[in-house]
């Protein structure tokens, strides 16, 4: 899963504030998608919903991220970082004041509602096709992430697509190679 988040909206009304995820996809055919790949966009939004809120509601694990990808905290940013990052409001030298600032951002920010909104756009024109409210669910997520993590942990072997969904095989890169396609 690769992206980031399309849009936050945070409009400031008398219940407080209350941050609303959206996700936009585009399409080539003036017509919201199969199950199939609403499924792969709303899988998406819940695990934005699910950073975004353990990175609101919790310290970033500095200590830990540092050690993780060997980076030393006092380590002088480059030119371009710093003019970077003064023009973004807040000056820093070193990584570790960079982290800190994204500390201190995010325990400002709520955490998302959990209405999440995918909206679907046409390629040709970015005109709007439909937008599609759901519930985040997070046991429903861990089920997924779990899943998914078996796989790629070797611990368990890749499933097939069901049958309705063997449309998929085209754009697959291991299609040749696949034995679910080889037996069709």
């Amino acid at each position: 899963m690769v992206g980031v988040i399309d849009e936050l909206r945070m409009p400031d009304n008398r219940e407080g504030r209350k941050l609303t995820l959206v996700d936009t996809k585009t399409r080539g055919q003036p017509r919201l998608p199969a199950e199939p790949q609403c499924r792969n966009g709303r899988l998406q939004l819940k695990f934005y919903k699910h950073l975004w809120d353990n990175i609101v509601s919790n310290i970033f694990p500095s200590k830990q991220f540092y050690e993780h990808f060997s980076m030393d905290p006092q380590h002088k940013l480059s030119d371009e970082v710093k003019m970077n990052a003064a023009d973004s409001g807040f000056p820093a030298e070193t990584l570790g004041e960079v982290v800190g600032y994204l500390n201190n951002v995010c325990s400002a920010l709520p955490p998302a509602q959990d209405e999440l909104l995918l909206r679907y756009e046409l390629q040709e024109d970015n005109s709007l096709i439909g937008e599609v409210k759901f519930s985040y669910d997070e046991d429903w997520l861990k089920a997924q992430l779990h899943s998914s993590l078996e796989f790629w942990r070797g611990e368990r072997e890749a499933k097939y697509v069901p049958e309705m969904e063997k449309w998929k095989c085209r754009f697959c890169q291991y299609a040749t190679v696949c034995p679910q396609t080889q037996t069709s």
